[in-house]
């Protein structure tokens, strides 16, 4: 079966604050197919987010692309337009930020946020969305979705809203979830817990 996700040898230059472009990731190949976890492991700075990132079609302020390949669902993401490449994000491919309190809107209310994919993608008309929105934020154990879903980030706790950013994550039911350490939000009692599930 051919994989969800291929990176196939990607570089990419980070620039300096003197305008340098200097390698960043060398040479990186992966492959994950349905199904299967795949963790990328380094010291911070080694490129782990950038990597995956990359599988999204997307380079942070700075960097940029050189080199290499990344197919999702066996198309090459980075041969497609701008439009194409929005309508895959969420759709196809989700991201779960490292910090959910800077990736969330402070304007608008979870429940809104939660929905919104499903909107954006023309999936869900807005009563079955908020519907879905409710039925995933219980699947993670986030206390009283009703009231939970009225309320705007500030108003909720930090492991709260990292599974917010989840339930958004899994509102288009993507092919491929990317989690830039996931649990780093979490209270630590919920990260010991989880912990103990993987074992």
């Amino acid at each position: 079966m051919a994989p969800v996700l291929q990176i196939d040898d990607l570089k990419v230059e980070g620039r300096t604050p003197r305008g340098v472009w200097v390698p960043t990731v060398r040479g990186v190949s992966l492959k994950v197919h349905a199904g299967e976890v795949v963790a990328l492991i380094g010291e911070s700075g080694a490129g782990k987010t950038t990597v995956a990132m990359a599988a999204l079609c997307y380079t942070r302020p700075g960097t940029r692309v050189v080199g290499g390949k990344v197919t999702l669902g066996g198309v090459d993401i980075f041969a497609l337009d701008a439009r194409s490449r929005r309508a895959a994000r969420g759709k196809d491919v989700a991201y779960v930020a490292q910090s959910a309190q800077a990736a969330l809107n402070p304007a608008i209310t979870i429940g809104e946020q939660v929905a919104e994919p499903l909107l954006l993608h023309g999936i869900a008309t807005p009563e079955d969305a908020r519907k879905r929105a409710l039925a995933l934020m219980t699947r993670l154990d986030l206390p009283n979705p009703e009231e939970i879903a009225r309320r705007y980030p500030h108003q909720t706790s930090g492991g709260q809203q990292q599974r917010v950013m989840a339930a958004m994550a899994l509102t288009c039911t993507p092919k491929l979830l990317v989690l830039d350490e996931p649990t780093t939000a979490l209270d630590v009692t919920t990260q010991i817990d989880r912990g103990a599930e993987s074992h």
